[in-house]
């Protein structure tokens, strides 16, 4: 072999490595950073800001009076529960193993007949153990779909995420 070959084998080594410590660092950057609210909210106009702000505070209330209703040990406390404005934020808080089963619960037969054209971008409750979920969003009409999310153990004895109920509900 001679020296221009070498030299050639050398850069190309060299420019793999680089490449791979680039990619390496942008992936992990993105995992230790995950895109803040504040960043999504950039590309909406102010007017959108406003309806979905409304629409989804709306969404919050009528929860509230749905899922307070009924004996105390039935109540959620939802004022601990954190609410996310999509997906993505709300996948981080849940362990990687359960992805899968909670993205397929999230967009699953009770979304695909609930939302329609017309509604507004749906959000996401999560509580604080991060094993019940609520999606809700307004429709068209003025009504507000939820979709309650629950993970519970399989027959297998691993956890999964089902849905536990949908519904209809008016606005408060």
């Amino acid at each position: 072999m001679n020296r221009l070959q070498a030299g050639l084998i050398t850069t190309g080594i060299g420019a793999v490595l680089l490449c791979s410590g680039a990619i390496t660092e942008t992936i992990r950057s993105d995992q230790l950073h995950s895109p803040t609210e504040t960043l999504m909210w950039e590309n909406y106009s102010q007017d959108l800001r406003n309806k979905l702000t409304r629409s989804w505070s709306e969404g919050l209330e009528a929860i509230h009076k749905v899922m307070g209703e009924g004996e105390d040990e039935d109540k959620e406390n939802l004022s601990k529960w954190k609410l996310y404005y999509d997906l993505e934020h709300a996948k981080h808080q849940i362990p990687r193993k359960e992805h899968s089963s909670f993205i397929h619960v999230y967009y699953g037969e009770a979304r695909r007949s609930l939302l329609e054209n017309g509604d507004v971008m749906p959000a996401l409750l999560l509580n604080p153990d991060h094993s019940k979920a609520i999606q809700f969003w307004e429709k068209h009409d003025g009504t507000y779909a939820i979709i309650i999310m629950e993970k519970r153990l399989d027959e297998d004895g691993s956890r999964r995420w089902l849905e536990s109920g949908a519904q209809i509900i008016n606005k408060p």
